[in-house]
């Protein structure tokens, strides 16, 4: 199990809660609520796993595959649970709902503390707990938790043993530095070259004269049903529309201009601005100093910069602004002055200011006409975005409670339209030249999330301005066409299956000749095999994990090898086999590369690091106690990847 977890760790303490909590996406998804009671038997209610006195439910374990398999399927929309499954989705998940309990009973019982109000912190963190002010809101939680299906319990739970695992792995990881010692070695095999020769034998000079008996094509097609899967198709119903839908009903009347322009008299009444410098000095007497310096001819600016202090500027200031920020009787100094003069001092918040006032601006009062444009634009874009606001929750809750994009569509004058099957991709099989609308690009992925039979909902295309109602009108579940449809390509793939038997065991005849002493080029000569050819191929283990560059399997296959031997190895895709055998090996010497040895020493630590919390997580599932239902985990997985349904 230590293995399989740390595969999935990519970073430092990061990677250390994916330990446990890769993949759940507990908040995003949510997993079902738990059911604390039940015994290990029937199926029916019943339990999968106990981890110490807790029960893991068969719904539970049900819930926590389907959101696996919903995030998985972000990255590779054409997955399906059986091929989830059979790629080890069960266990992995089984795996971590076991390990998320064993730490929380591990926390609780060696003493650390997760309290209702941690968790009520980090529930005001979730994103649809938000209300329309961008606060938390019990009702938008609850509404949130309505709307992915799960209780409050449950999000309370999940967050629980999240918050138990950010603090017991942290602890667990912290151990030392890898030592220099171990360094070096590892370095220096990344250095090390090998290289080889590699002969390539295709199942093309082996195909099959004959074509294949129908009991023989029906018993290749049946063994590989997965090659020959067509994924899930659904065709998706859909109406489109933006925020100029209620541009009409948003527009305001001559008595709703007229009604603002009255209600906000002050905003529109005539107004008086000015700009200001300024400077602050600790006491009145270095007030009335300042003002007979400049009355002697110095400038304000030359005045502050022989007392050490500075000039502040403040432009269209109002005398109910400055009033806050300074004092009512700076406000009423400054507002008494002239333009060009200095005010009387005046005590401000931190001193006693000195102001001139540089400029006078006065605005005249805007009439009602002047100003209709104006409002009219204000109360447009307001009574728009509010009437969208009203527009799209009465949608939603229509759609709760049973509406159909027809009937709602009807109602505000939209256009329903159905797209052909299509995959996740937006590919339509029985049609190549399709090309979906753009807006398919967010319709898509949201639909392929919907159930088949649940209600339609609404998205968001373009956030606040463009939306699109959208249901599953139809779909084809993932399943192999009929036999009579790909006759030709099965029938292809079966003779590529043969030919590349033959290339197996004409590969095995080289290897062995090998082995015995013949060169390889003798041997292949010897074979005489149409279409094989021999290359010669090297690389250093570094080559093996670089990023972003595909690594030959034989280059591969070197690296585990004993020098003077011979191995083969698959083409894939039933192309044909190699033969690869290993001629030089050359040690590499680290010694002297301080980056690459720093390097190593950094990512052995980390692994360290992992292994620490992978430890401790073994440690925590052993001293709660585990106990696996591998009677129910064996049926629960036969009924998952029953691709017949029977």
């Amino acid at each position: 199990m230590i293995t399989s977890i740390r595969s999935l760790i990519n970073s430092k303490f990061g990677a250390i809660f994916a330990l446990v909590f890769v993949g759940m996406i507990a908040i995003a998804f949510a997993l079902g609520d738990v059911s604390g009671s039940g015994s290990f038997g029937g199926l029916s209610g019943g339990n999968v796993a106990r981890v110490g006195d807790r029960n893991i439910t068969l719904g539970e374990l049900n819930d926590a595959l389907d959101n696996r398999l919903k995030a998985e399927r972000q990255n590779n929309p054409t997955l399906d649970m059986v091929g989830f499954v059979e790629s080890g989705g069960l266990d992995s998940t089984l795996d971590q709902l076991i390990n998320r309990y064993a730490i929380t009973v591990f926390g609780e019982e060696y003493g650390v503390a997760v309290s209702k109000r941690l968790v009520d912190s980090e529930i005001r963190k979730i994103p649809g707990a938000m209300g329309l002010d961008g606060k938390f809101s019990t009702d938008a939680f609850r509404a949130f938790a309505q709307q992915i299906g799960v209780s409050e319990k449950a999000i309370r739970d999940d967050l629980t043993q999240n918050l138990f695992a950010q603090q017991i792995l942290p602890a667990a990881a912290s151990g030392p530095a890898a030592p220099d010692g171990m360094a070096l070695p590892y370095a220096s095999l990344m250095l090390e070259q090998r290289a080889g020769q590699i002969a390539s034998i295709p199942a093309s000079a082996f195909l099959p004269k004959a074509p294949p008996s129908a009991a023989a094509l029906n018993k290749f097609y049946a063994d590989n049903a997965a090659k020959f899967t067509i994924p899930e198709k659904r065709a998706i119903s859909y109406a489109i529309f933006d925020k100029t839908i209620i541009a009409g009903r948003a527009k305001p009347t001559e008595a709703d201009i007229t009604a603002y322009y009255k209600a906000n008299a002050a905003k529109f009444a005539a107004s008086e601005s000015r700009n200001v410098s300024q400077m602050i000095v600790p006491t009145e007497a270095a007030a009335k100093s300042v003002i007979s310096q400049v009355a002697a001819g110095k400038s304000l600016a030359d005045v502050a910069n022989g007392l050490g202090l500075s000039v502040t500027t403040t432009a269209n200031v109002t005398k109910s602004s400055l009033a806050n920020t300074a004092t009512a009787a700076v406000a009423d100094a400054v507002f008494t002055a002239k333009q060009g003069t200095l005010a009387k001092p005046a005590r401000g918040k931190l001193g006693w200011t000195v102001a001139r006032v540089d400029s006078v601006n006065n605005v005249a009062a805007k009439s009602l006409a002047a100003a209709r444009a104006e409002i009219e634009k204000e109360l447009l874009q307001t009574r728009s975005e509010e009437m969208l606001t009203e527009m799209t929750s009465e949608i939603e809750d229509a759609f709760a409670d049973g509406g159909t994009i027809a009937d709602i569509a009807k109602q505000n004058g939209l256009s329903v339209n159905t797209s052909p099957k299509l995959l996740a991709t937006g590919q339509d099989i029985s049609n190549p030249a399709y090309k979906p609308i753009p807006e398919m690009q967010v319709i898509l992925p949201a639909a392929f999330q919907m159930e088949t039979s649940g209600e339609a909902q609404l998205i968001e295309l373009v956030p606040g301005e463009k939306f699109a109602m959208i249901a599953v009108a139809d779909f084809d579940e993932a399943a192999p066409p009929p036999l009579g449809d790909v006759r030709a390509l099965v029938q292809q793939q079966w003779a590529f299956s043969e030919g590349a038997k033959g290339a197996r065991a004409a590969a095995d005849r080289l290897r062995k000749l090998v082995d015995s002493g013949q060169p390889l080029q003798a041997a292949l000569a010897a074979a005489n095999v149409q279409g094989a050819q021999i290359e010669r191929l090297t690389g250093t283990r570094a080559d093996l994990y670089r990023e972003g560059q595909p690594v030959p399997p034989p280059l591969s296959l070197m690296f585990a090898m004993k020098k003077g031997t011979a191995k083969i190895i698959q083409a894939g895709g039933d192309r044909g086999w190699y033969v690869v055998y290993l001629t030089d090996v050359i040690k590499g010497n680290a010694s002297g590369n301080a980056d690459l040895l720093r390097a190593r020493k950094q990512e052995l630590s980390g692994i360290l690091q992992q292994e620490y919390a992978a430890q401790l997580i073994v440690a925590a599932s052993k001293d709660a106690g585990v106990e696996k239902n591998e009677d129910g985990i064996a049926e629960v997985r036969t009924r998952l990847t029953n691709r017949d349904g029977n």
